[in-house]
């Protein structure tokens, strides 16, 4: 059980790390990449189960404490989107490209646009022009972009093994 984990643990880690160390070099303008929102919505779509909401609360967490935003506010968010991809993708999921990528599109919009919805209801934000348009639609431009890229890499090396053989699984008779 714990081998199983590794991976996203050591995930976890990576992708907290380029939050710190990468996401504010890179930003433009006002717009910055979020690592640890396309981490925990891949892994949603890729493993999901009970370890996936104490990953998201985790991330989230040490995204509000790293100075982003209100602190509770991403891992309530992230908390909840990651139960609704994991549910859309285990009901939609037919073994193309176009599914989970459309999903993590989708979760990322709505992310952003509740986020904002946060900043602005808390008073972090001047308008709803501001919340909207410098903030949500470019970071969340920027994530899905990143998410990607990385949603081939993370499908690989978190993926589970599944034995796929019709042939011993089903029995046939004549």
């Amino acid at each position: 059980m714990r081998s199983a984990l590794l991976p996203v643990v050591v995930g976890a880690v990576v992708v907290t790390l380029l939050q710190i160390a990468l996401a504010p070099n890179i930003a433009l303008f006002s717009a910055m990449p979020n690592f640890m929102v396309v981490y925990v919505l891949i892994v949603a779509m890729v493993r999901p189960g009970a370890s996936l909401y104490v990953l998201a609360f985790v991330l989230g967490l040490l995204y509000d404490l790293f100075g982003y935003g209100p602190v509770g506010a991403m891992p309530f968010l992230l908390i909840l989107l990651s139960f609704i991809v994991s549910r859309a993708f285990a009901l939609l999921n037919n073994d193309t490209v176009f599914v989970p990528l459309a999903l993590f599109v989708a979760a990322d919009f709505l992310l952003e646009l509740l986020y904002a919805a946060f900043l602005l209801g808390l008073g972090m934000a001047d308008s709803v022009v501001d919340a909207l348009i410098y903030r949500a639609l470019p970071c969340a431009l920027y994530s899905t972009v990143a998410g990607l890229v990385l949603y081939p890499i993370a499908r690989h090396f978190l993926a589970t093994e599944v034995i796929s053989d019709v042939h011993t699984a089903t029995p046939r008779f004549r």
